[in-house]
C-alpha cells in the first residue's frame, strides 16, 4: 500500500489566527494609548516668565535645569524631576507631584495626565512618581519624595501640591491625611480615587487644606466615592454644606470655608478610565493658591 503524505505549504490556519489576534490586540492597544494620552507638546517642559524682582533664596543649593531626570531613592521609590527650561536656582518654585495610576511608569503617567508643559510654564517644578502596589508601608515610602526633591531643587515647601488619577488619586488623598505621611501638601486634586467616606472616618482632620476632588459621573469602578469624601473634606475645612457653581468647569464650591481655603467637587462626563484634568484644570486651581500666597508675601 502506498503511503501518501500531505505537506502544508506556508503558514498554518492556527498561526494565521494567532497573527490576526496579535495584530488586533496591538491595534486596540495603540488606539487606547493614543486616545487616552497626550503628545509631546504636553509632556515637553516650557519656560516660565519669572517676575522682574523677587527675594533670592536657596543659596545653599547647587541645583540646575532638569528635563525628566530620573531618581531612585533609598526606599526604592522611582520618580523623575522636570523644571522650567529656564530654571533659576535662586527662585522658590511651587512643586507639583503627580502620583501614577496603577501599573504606570513615570513616563506613561506623564503622557496620561499631560500636565508638564502647562505646569512648567506656570513656574512649577514637576515630579512624576512611578506606581507601586499600595499599602501603608508603600504609601509612607512615597510620602518622602517631596522632601527629597526640596532638598535638591529650589522649592517653596509651603507650596507643594498633589494630583493623580485612580491609584494616583488615592495616593494624593491618603498622604494628605495619614499620620504616617512624611509630608502633607498645601492643596490636592485627586481624581477617581478609591477611598470612600467610611475610610475617611478613621482619620483626624488635618489643618484646613484646599481640595479639588474630581470624580467622573460614569465611574462604575468607584461609584459615588467622590461625593462622600468631599463631604468629609468640607467638614474638615469648616465649610457650610451649601454649594454654589464654581468658575472651574463642571465643579461646585462649598461656601464659608476656613479663611483662604477652597473646597471643590468636580464631575465630568466619562468612566473610571477618563482623566478629567482638561475639563477641571487642576494646575489653574493650584496656581490661584500660589498667586494669593505670593501677593500676601509682597504686601507684608
Amino acid at each position: 500500500m502506498r503511503n501518501f503524505y500531505t505537506y502544508q505549504q506556508g503558514v498554518s490556519l492556527l498561526s494565521k489566527i494567532y497573527i490576526v489576534l496579535i495584530l488586533s490586540a496591538g491595534t486596540l492597544f495603540f488606539y487606547l494609548y493614543d486616545s487616552h494620552t497626550f503628545g509631546v507638546e504636553y509632556t515637553t517642559p516650557g519656560a516660565f516668565a519669572y517676575p522682574e524682582s523677587y527675594e533670592a533664596t536657596c543659596a545653599d543649593k547647587n541645583s540646575a535645569v532638569a528635563d525628566h531626570i530620573q531618581h531612585k531613592d533609598d526606599r526604592n521609590m522611582h520618580f523623575n524631576v522636570t523644571t522650567p527650561t529656564n530654571y533659576r536656582s535662586d527662585y522658590a518654585h511651587p512643586l507639583l507631584v503627580v502620583w501614577a495610576p496603577s501599573g504606570m511608569s513615570e513616563g506613561l503617567s506623564e503622557s496620561f495626565t499631560g500636565l508638564t508643559r502647562q505646569a512648567t510654564e506656570a513656574g512649577y517644578v514637576v515630579v512624576h512618581a512611578r506606581s507601586i502596589p499600595l499599602g501603608f508601608k508603600s504609601l509612607t515610602s512615597l510620602s518622602f519624595i517631596p522632601a527629597e526633591v526640596i532638598e535638591s531643587w529650589c522649592i517653596d515647601p509651603a507650596l507643594v501640591f498633589y494630583t493623580g488619577h485612580s491609584d494616583g488619586g488615592t495616593v494624593s488623598n491618603a498622604l494628605s491625611v495619614m499620620p504616617e505621611s512624611a509630608f502633607r501638601p498645601r492643596a490636592l486634586a485627586p481624581s477617581a480615587m478609591g477611598m470612600q467616606g467610611k475610610d475617611m472616618q478613621a482619620y483626624e482632620c488635618p489643618s484646613p487644606t484646599s481640595v479639588m476632588l474630581m470624580h467622573n459621573k460614569g465611574d462604575g469602578h468607584f461609584p459615588n466615592y467622590g461625593s462622600e469624601v468631599v463631604a468629609w473634606w468640607a467638614g474638615c475645612n469648616q465649610c457650610s454644606q451649601k454649594t454654589v457653581a464654581s468658575d472651574f468647569t463642571g465643579c461646585v464650591e462649598y461656601t464659608s470655608c476656613a479663611k483662604g481655603i477652597t473646597t471643590l467637587f468636580c464631575e465630568a462626563e466619562g468612566n473610571h478610565a477618563h482623566w478629567p484634568g482638561p475639563e477641571h484644570d487642576p494646575v489653574r486651581f493650584f496656581s490661584n493658591i500660589v498667586k494669593v500666597e505670593r501677593n500676601s508675601v509682597s504686601v507684608e
